[in-house]
């Protein structure tokens, strides 16, 4: 035994701290390649206290050398050493900081500076406690260090991370810190160059110091999200989306923001050009990373932004983060949920500005993420009236389907007298122009969505009205536009002698026939060309949200509605003549019920097929009899 290790001085970890040693070295973290981030982070804050130092001229060792972190590692021994010239320890300052698990010194140093000076810093860890994670791939740790200080000694301390540590003094020429790590047999991984850069590039890209490994610089980018905004050029802020996020497009936006209170944080998100979301197949995961002073803490925060801004790619830098004993973990989420509100208003506020003052991007936007931004309506009340300004949708007024209007272009455009705003909903553009529910409208020049997407109908029942403008359905019985008796578009001056009578007389008939179908038969004023449609009574949901509850539950059985029946309508008038002769009862009820299902099948719903073919084998045999003089006549 050499005179060296008879001056060897041994210590004996509490009970406690052995019990803590082995949760840190073994169940704490997710990953084992963690171990080198938490000594790339010890290492980078020796060397911020050592640039500090060297700012105030104090005497100290090593003037000339560089603030560098170096990473070699030999295969045959097993072994990966990471090294910096940062202050370095003396004997106390091991026991203190590596000796005591819990004991951060960089935390110490942050409360020693000032005020101005803490903004600065950029201190990362905790080094008594990430530390201990080496134990995770290590059967052995050797830890060389010498301080900065003038006249110390340099001190060896090593571990074998079960209960005991030991101490001694060596020769080593120049400040700093090397830790040798003695890798176990199945974590030979860790001494290939590829590996180490690989969880370099993952976690600890953006450390402020040179990381050079086996010779080669192995950090290459730089935290611009850290750099004022006048010196960044659209470049660089293209060149970073490009590496955060794996990909050659030009992001369509960016937000480079920063706030000192009441939480410091910086950040970069960005917008991609390009959803590659498959609706309801593939969803995307969220893309903002979380780091503490450059250190990547989460590559997929889901936290930092609402599911419905899930599309923003970029990153969050924040100090004031609390982390327990691992860096994996919140102690506690006040703070990421204030930058989360923080970061998703100004999100908004952004769109909001492109929407205003450069529409054709913002509808580029639109049509690539516009389906989950709508997400937010049900999921973000306190930000609910900015997301209903930033919804866009097709109306009558767009001259095709690729057209484009906001709710408040619409209130904008009102009648003086309009109180409500109307919407319609079908699979495109080309059903909803030959809806019967729209011929009122079309009389009276009055607006209406084009709701082509099935889920923006719960999008806008869910929203209930925006400024102050109730948004209804144009298949609800009780519509404001109908309720002025001068607003009828029927013109019985024109109708057979005698008819009023007649017409009561069929729309009794039809309540017995459709007496189990329909909660009622009444008398239109919103057609003007279709002899019928079918209405929903007052609160009841749009045959379209019925249609979207029964593809979810088989058992859900769509509600009767009010039929509304065009007095004006030829058919309608020849039917209600017909149903004078008790001769034609049965082809008249047969007619009733065709039209009864026609007008399902107008909304999109086949009532019972089965049914309705004979029926209309039927009504087409009567037809060509009539044709041939085969038929009864009746005489209008």
């Amino acid at each position: 035994m050499s005179e060296e290790i008879k001056r060897e001085e041994s210590f004996e970890f509490q009970a406690e701290i052995k019990k803590l040693l082995n949760i840190l070295s073994h169940s704490l973290y997710t990953h084992k390649e963690v171990f080198l981030r938490e000594l790339i982070s010890n290492a980078s804050d020796a060397l911020t206290k050592m640039r500090f130092i060297s700012l105030t001229n104090q005497e100290h060792e090593g003037k000339d050398l560089p603030l560098e972190i170096t990473i070699s590692t030999d295969e045959k021994k097993r072994t990966v050493t990471i090294s910096d010239t940062g202050v370095g320890m003396t004997r106390d300052e091991i026991i203190q900081n590596i000796g005591t698990i819990a004991k951060s010194g960089s935390l110490e140093f942050i409360a020693n500076l000032s005020e101005q000076a803490k903004k600065d810093s950029n201190i990362i860890g905790q080094f008594g406690v990430g530390f201990y994670s080496v134990f995770m791939v290590a059967d052995e740790v050797r830890v060389r260090t010498k301080s900065c200080k003038k006249n110390e000694s340099a001190f060896e301390w090593h571990s074998d991370g079960t209960g005991k540590y030991f101490l001694h003094s060596i020769e080593k020429e120049n400040r700093g810190t090397d830790i040798i790590v003695h890798l176990k047999e199945d974590e030979k991984e860790y001494t290939e160059k590829s590996r180490i850069e690989s969880i370099i590039k993952k976690y600890s890209n953006f450390v402020s110091f040179p990381i050079i490994v086996c010779g080669e610089k192995a950090n290459q980018i730089t935290a611009i999200w850290k750099e004022p905004k006048k010196d960044i050029k659209d470049e660089q802020y293209n060149e970073f989306y490009k590496f955060i996020s794996n990909t050659e497009e030009t992001p369509l936006f960016r937000l480079h923001t920063s706030a000192e209170a009441p939480i410091q944080f910086y950040s970069i998100l960005y917008c991609p050009a390009t959803n590659y979301e498959v609706y309801g197949f593939k969803k995307l995961e969220h893309g903002v990373q979380l780091y503490s002073n450059k250190v990547l803490i989460q590559s997929d925060c889901k936290m930092l932004l609402p599911e419905y801004l899930r599309f923003i790619r970029g990153v969050v830098d924040s100090a004031d983060i609390p982390l327990n004993i691992s860096r994996e973990t919140f102690q506690d989420n006040r703070i990421i949920h204030k930058i989360k509100g923080i970061l998703s208003k100004q999100i908004l506020l952004l769109l909001q500005d492109m929407a205003k003052n450069e529409k054709e991007k913002y509808e580029a936007f639109w049509r690539q993420f516009g389906k989950i931004l709508k997400e937010g309506v049900h999921l973000d009340f306190d930000n609910r009236d900015l997301l209903a300004n930033l919804l866009r949708f097709n109306s009558s007024v767009c001259t095709d389907s690729d057209g484009l209007i906001s709710l408040k272009e619409y209130v904008d455009r009102m009648k003086p007298d309009q109180k409500e705003i109307y919407y319609i909903t079908a699979v495109n553009r080309e059903t909803i122009e030959k809806s019967p529910y729209l011929e009122i409208f079309r009389k009276k020049g009055v607006e209406v969505l084009y709701l082509v997407d099935p889920h923006d109908e719960f999008l806008l029942s869910g929203l209930m009205e925006f400024e102050k403008k109730s948004i209804r359905s144009v298949d609800q019985a009780d519509l404001d536009l109908l309720k002025d008796t001068d607003s009828k578009i029927i013109d019985i001056s024109k109708e057979p002698q005698n008819y009023e009578e007649t017409f009561k007389h069929l729309l009794k008939t039809m309540r017995v026939v459709l007496a189990d179908k329909v909660i009622d038969v009444k008398e239109s004023h919103r057609l003007s060309d279709s002899p019928c449609c079918l209405v929903n009574p007052e609160g009841g949901p749009s045959v379209h949200v019925q249609k979207l509850i029964q593809m979810v539950d088989n058992k859900y059985k769509a509600s009767k509605k009010i039929m509304e029946i065009n007095r004006k309508n030829q058919m309608i008038q020849n039917l209600a003549r017909m149903n004078e002769n008790p001769g034609y009862q049965p082809l008249v009820e047969k007619i009733v019920q065709q039209l009864f299902e026609n007008a399902l099948m107008q909304d999109g719903v086949i009532f019972d097929p089965l049914s309705m073919v004979p029926r209309l084998n039927e009504l087409m045999e009567e037809l060509t009899k009539a044709t041939l003089g085969e038929g009864k006549r009746i005489i209008i």
